[in-house]
C-alpha cells in the first residue's frame, strides 16, 4: 500500500485504501453471486448415487442394473455368492 501511495501521490496510505476500495466492490459482489449459483446449482442429470436424509446412499434400479450389467465377471460372480448365502 505504501509503494502504491507514494506512486499515485496520495497523502496516506488510508486515503488510498478509501478512494480506492469501491472500485472493486461490484466486482467481489458478482463473483460471490456466480459462486453461488454454480455451487448451489441443481444436477441437470443427478448422479446414480445420491444421500438420502438418514446419510445412507441410495441409488435408483435402473442405475444399479446398469453397473452389474457392466461390471466385471468378477464382481459379478462375488455377487451372486453374496446373494446365494
Amino acid at each position: 500500500m505504501k509503494a502504491i501511495q507514494g506512486t499515485t501521490g496520495h497523502a496516506t496510505a488510508d486515503m488510498l485504501v478509501n478512494t480506492y476500495a469501491h472500485i472493486q466492490q461490484s466486482s467481489r459482489v458478482e463473483l460471490g453471486r456466480k459462486f453461488e449459483e454454480g455451487f448451489y446449482a441443481k444436477q441437470e442429470n443427478p448422479s446414480p448415487q445420491a444421500v438420502n436424509a438418514a446419510g445412507e446412499p441410495t441409488i435408483s434400479m435402473t442405475a444399479l442394473l446398469e453397473l452389474l450389467k457392466n461390471a466385471d465377471p468378477e464382481v459379478k460372480a462375488q455377487l451372486r455368492l453374496a446373494l446365494l448365502t
